[in-house]
């Protein structure tokens, strides 16, 4: 490992005092309805470990969470038992206090979850608190026309087959399962039509008016190890897009083969990265969906630009112990190499 990833190592990977005062949402609609009770059984085994626990419903709007800053701020651990969904809701407000984030996977994929190890057995969890290690994340946001502030997002935004799936789930107030999302993402292969873009990335125009599916990821996580965007990595303060110029049903058939397989897509994508990610939609409106949800719950309007950038700050993330054991032992190493009195990094 050369300097180079040595310093970024520094930067991405910190250790954190064993979190006391810990918060926790659980989002009651997501995935079979059981967030509730995992949510309390999480709370009671903190409580008989001596720490502090506040247990509370998760919002329905981004909005909502402002009233909850001081709450948020005020703690040291905000837990999560809910989909990506309640994450990204939770992503701006939490950047902003600089609490560390812990999801236990509640949703019908928990893409955020799953990436870094993270279970819904409180031994997991406890000894994930009693380690303190975090990595920083960045996330994307998401602004433009007619579009009030920034939005965030984790993982990804993308136009396609799984932005008008999303839509014709629609608003919902019972839990989803793999059946639903199976059923409306037949009646959306059969009237599938892909948007015509053009695409800019820092400035610089990368796509003019071309049809196909398009993708901007923050992250590789996508549909059980589908991985659209290999490359997207939220430790890099920098986006990617990927576009499939001229996407066909058989893509979609492929997709869907590759999930069921769990491996990744493979698909002949064309990748850009940068800092600001700037699409133009023409032609008709289309829905865009972020991190599996249908956004803001309104199509895209035609001639309309869309707008993604990096965070400037990144999130804290608790990670696992076994979560990457190499990273960890590098940052150990790593932390017994420095100048003695180093002041904590948070």
């Amino acid at each position: 490992m050369n300097n180079e990833n040595l310093d970024q190592l520094r930067e991405v990977l910190i250790k954190i005092p064993s979190p006391q005062n810990i918060l926790i949402f659980y989002n009651p609609i997501s995935s079979a309805g059981n967030t509730q009770q995992t949510a309390e059984l999480m709370a009671t085994e903190l409580t008989y470990s001596g720490k502090q626990v506040t247990v509370q419903t998760s919002e329905k709007k981004t909005k909502a969470y402002k009233h909850m800053k001081e709450a948020i701020a005020g703690c040291d651990l905000v837990v999560i038992v809910g989909g990506d969904g309640t994450v990204r809701k939770l992503l701006g407000i939490i950047g902003k206090t600089k609490t560390p984030i812990y999801v236990v996977p509640g949703g019908n994929e928990s893409l955020f979850a799953r990436t870094y190890g993270m279970s819904a057995w409180p031994d997991d969890l406890l000894r994930t608190v009693a380690a303190g290690s975090c990595l920083q994340q960045y996330y994307g946001l998401i602004s433009g026309n007619g579009i009030k502030g920034k939005k965030p997002f984790f993982h990804m935004a993308s136009m396609g087959l799984d932005s008008l799936t999303v839509k014709y789930i629609g608003k919902r107030n019972s839990p989803l399962n793999d059946s639903i999302y199976i059923w409306h993402g037949l009646k959306a292969l059969c009237s599938l039509h892909h948007p015509t873009v053009s695409l800019s990335v820092d400035g610089q125009a990368v796509i003019v008016r071309e049809s196909g599916y398009v993708i901007v990821a923050n992250s590789s996580a996508y549909a059980r190890n589908l991985q659209l965007v290999p490359a997207a990595n939220p430790s890099k303060n920098e986006l990617v897009a990927g576009f499939l110029p001229g996407a066909r049903h058989q893509h979609e058939l492929i997709k869907a083969l590759k999930i069921l397989q769990r491996k990744p897509a493979n698909l002949p994508m064309q990748y850009f990265s940068g800092k600001r990610i700037e699409c133009t939609l023409h032609d008709h409106a289309y829905p865009l969906q972020v991190d599996g949800d249908y956004f803001r719950n309104r199509d895209i309007k035609a001639d309309v630009t869309v707008e993604f950038s990096i965070s400037t700050n990144p999130i804290q993330v608790l990670i696992p112990p076994e979560y990457n054991p190499r990273l960890v032992e590098t940052y150990q190493a790593l932390d017994q190499r420095k100048e003695p009195a180093t002041e904590s990094r948070l």
